[in-house]
């Protein structure tokens, strides 16, 4: 289909020689499906459509065109994020730069972390983070590492080292974030305890994509090694599993037990996800966690104490921790496999702890200690009394 162009001055847009509306504007880009156009006045950056009507009311000091339904934007402090066709921010992050998506990924950077590739649900695409990145194009991306410039595939796999790109961006790469060791085991084995609870994320899953279910998402290769390797390194206590429901947090207990050389198997829980210990009302939920970013919803629950299908986060916590302390086995270990979410909302209710910029990872979790009588959290290296 043939789409309206820029006009020749740049100020509107034309369709067989004629504009299509009459404002004009200090500059247009070209109209990309869904039929949207940047532009700016002198209110600022912002999208428009074949009416010439603003999409969202929101104003950047720059806009980039859309690509597989998304486009990048800078807001006037300079920071970067991706919105979708409504105007509506994708995922939680704000970046020092991001580029349009390209083969449904897009190029971000990030403080702290550097630089990886984004899906258009706003999560990593093979979860490593590298100095530099480009897009990707015939299923393959360049990444800078301490070593120089190579090739990727959309797994992260890296295919052949390679030269320098000829194209140049406005920033410049010397952070890469590289995960630590997962310290859980070893508080297990230095700490003295007369039961322990592990609540934990389950291990990498596939990345989320917009407008595609996330329910039916499997472990990633890597996701599923990590996980084995997490139950070898419980060897040498008791150790039970449970899990929310769906299929990455099952299989996730499951490896944690073959590692741990455990036969038994794990007992699914719709406490811990599915529809968890926080929510009464899942088609609600479902519903509203689709509409709005995960992460948003959470810190707002974490804030607010309450959210529509939600019981109040306190007597949600409150139902998880029982459920947990059912969990416990006299001087062994009981894995409890869930999602961030439902971490989070844990964790932060009984520590008050901030993940405003620090958002739970695979793998990610704290440990319930029993020592007589009293229960003891701990989490990022610190032990609250609950």
């Amino acid at each position: 289909m043939d789409l309206p162009v820029p006009s020749t001055d740049g100020t509107c847009h034309e369709f067989g020689g004629a504009p299509i509306y009459e404002k004009r504007f200090k500059k247009v880009g070209p109209f990309r499906f869904p039929g949207l156009a940047a532009v700016s006045d002198d209110s600022g950056a912002y999208h428009i459509d074949f009416s010439g009507s603003p999409v969202y009311e929101e104003r950047y000091a720059w806009v980039g065109d859309y690509a597989d339904d998304c486009a990048a934007v800078r807001t006037i402090g300079g920071e970067y994020y991706h919105i979708n066709e409504q105007g509506k921010r994708i995922g939680h992050n704000k970046y020092l730069f991001a580029d349009e998506f390209s083969e449904g990924a897009a190029v971000i950077y990030r403080k702290n972390y550097g630089a990886t590739h984004i899906t258009t649900g706003g999560e990593m695409v093979y979860g490593d983070w590298y100095l530099d990145a480009r897009s990707f194009k015939n299923g393959e991306a360049l990444v800078r590492d301490e070593a120089g410039w190579l090739v990727i595939d959309k797994a992260g796999n890296e295919l052949r080292r390679a030269d320098p790109p000829k194209d140049e961006y406005p920033i410049t790469g010397n952070i890469r974030y590289a995960g630590k060791e997962n310290p859980i085991p070893a508080i297990l084995k230095t700490t003295e305890w007369d039961a322990a609870i592990v609540l934990i994320r389950h291990a990498e899953r596939e990345p989320f994509i917009k407008g595609e279910p996330g329910s039916m998402k499997k472990l990633t290769p890597r996701g599923e090694s990590v996980a084995e390797c997490f139950g070898r390194e419980l060897c040498g206590r008791p150790v039970r599993a449970y899990a929310s429901p769906m299929i990455r947090c099952m299989r996730t207990a499951e490896l944690i037990l073959e590692g741990a050389g455990v036969n038994s198997g794990t007992e699914a829980s719709e406490l811990l996800g599915e529809p968890g210990a926080y929510i009464f009302d899942d088609e609600l939920t479902r519903g509203f966690y689709v509409q709005n970013p995960t992460k948003t919803v959470t810190l707002e629950y974490i804030h607010e104490g309450v959210l529509p299908g939600h019981y109040k986060i306190r007597e949600g916590t409150q139902r998880l921790f029982n459920f947990l302390k059912e969990t416990a086995v006299p001087n062994g270990i009981s894995v409890c496999v869930t999602h961030d979410v439902f971490l989070v909302a844990f964790v932060s209710t009984l520590t008050g702890y901030d993940f405003t910029d620090d958002w739970t990872g695979f793998l990610d979790g704290c440990i319930l200690f029993r020592r007589k009588e009293t229960w003891y959290l701990w989490w990022r290296g610190k032990e609250t009394k609950v």
